[in-house]
């Protein structure tokens, strides 16, 4: 659990938030905001997840692109020194915690310093400097280590009708945005049709398919249905990974989305190369063929 507070210059407070947080090394954290909003930062891994629920927002980024500009990966992330300077602090007020600082290399990061707060060599407190001079405190509680986490756990499950949109892309080329924010969109619903296969949620994944979706046997359509869904639901867990994601637009309604696929359970573990091809009807996306 943590609570956050942040504080302007002049020691005025500016936001007061509570929360719980997951982290699993390397580099999956889950970041869920309670209290008195409901927003999320969660890394998989390979992608970084920002959901603004009041502007019904998601951005994603790969957290390849990232890394040095996220104060949270110093705590889940690997390779710490690539991307922050560290630096032990002295300080003889408080002999029962440990600071340490973080300065980040990158200088577009968007904060100056993080200041970690240790406590028995673990984590207690977090203090983030922006350039703006803000601080924001981090205080955790009730925290517990060593403990077994899914990388189901740090799955993003995409909200319906929300806005998709690919953050740190600048470009004064308009034809140029709305292709990375056509990109963004399919990556988003390529994204939301794995988590919900390995969450096993059989409603959303089949409503991933389109009404004339070309079953692999050219069995009827709900035949196929009630096969996947019994072969889902036996399963135990289920983790279905994808990454090197490749969005080719046919034309503005159809487009064939690539990637490498990771598919892991209780009985099996399958790395593939898979093709979706999806098409848009009434303004949102369907499965209209898949293919290894």
């Amino acid at each position: 659990e943590f609570s956050q507070v942040v504080l302007d210059k002049k020691g005025l407070k500016l936001q007061d938030v509570e929360g719980v947080m997951l982290f699993k090394r390397p580099n999956k954290f889950r970041w869920d905001y309670l209290k008195p909003y409901q927003n999320q930062i969660i890394s998989d891994g390979d992608r970084l997840y920002m959901y603004d629920q009041d502007l019904r927002q998601v951005s994603i980024n790969p957290i390849a692109k990232v890394a040095g500009s996220t104060p949270l990966l110093i705590v889940a992330g690997k390779n710490i020194e690539k991307y922050f300077t560290l630096k032990n602090l002295d300080d003889d007020s408080n002999q029962n915690i440990k600071w340490v600082e973080a300065v980040p290399k990158e200088e577009s990061a968007g904060f100056s310093k993080v200041i970690l707060g240790l406590t028995e060599n673990k984590l207690s407190v977090m203090k983030i400097v922006d350039a703006f001079e803000h601080i924001t405190t981090i205080s955790f509680k009730n925290a517990k280590y060593n403990v077994n986490l899914m990388d189901n756990d740090f799955l993003f499950k995409l909200p319906s009708g929300v806005d998709v949109v690919q953050a740190g892309t600048i470009s004064n080329n308009a034809s140029s945005t709305k292709a990375n924010d056509k990109d963004a969109e399919l990556i988003a619903f390529a994204t939301g049709w794995a988590n919900a296969w390995s969450t096993k949620d059989i409603d959303v994944y089949l409503s991933k398919y389109a009404a004339d979706f070309k079953t692999p046997n050219g069995e009827a359509l709900n035949l196929w249905q009630a096969s996947r869904k019994q072969k889902i639901s036996s399963q135990g867990k289920i983790l279905v990974e994808i990454e090197d994601i490749k969005v080719t637009m046919k034309n503005e309604n159809l487009a064939r989305i690539q990637f490498k696929q990771k598919y892991s359970s209780d009985k099996l573990t399958e790395d593939s190369n898979k093709n979706l091809l999806v098409k848009k009807i009434d303004g949102k996306w369907f499965i209209q063929e898949e293919t290894l």
